[in-house]
């Protein structure tokens, strides 16, 4: 729980944490609320791919999308030139 950067939001806290590896940056976002009964917590990832020119968060995020509409237009180039071929 040290480990989480925590900001108050409207619906309760938010801890979000950043966890580096070798080849890929992943941030865990952990929702806490408070209920009646007790307490409700929900946890999700994003993963993304390290780049080494990048410098901030946001430059990561646009290197992922540019790297995702690459590969996107590959993968639909292979897809479309093996459909014609087989006909």
């Amino acid at each position: 729980m040290d480990e989480y950067e925590w900001d108050d939001r409207l619906f309760g806290k938010v801890g979000i944490k950043r966890v580096e590896t070798k080849r890929f940056i992943r941030f865990e976002h952990l929702k806490v609320k408070q209920k009646e009964n007790g307490y409700w917590y929900s946890r999700t990832s994003y993963w993304f791919i390290r780049f080494p020119y990048c410098k901030n968060d946001t430059q990561i995020l646009v290197a992922n999308i540019v790297a995702l509409i690459i590969m996107l237009q590959v993968i639909g180039r292979i897809f479309s030139s093996l459909m014609s071929s087989s006909f």
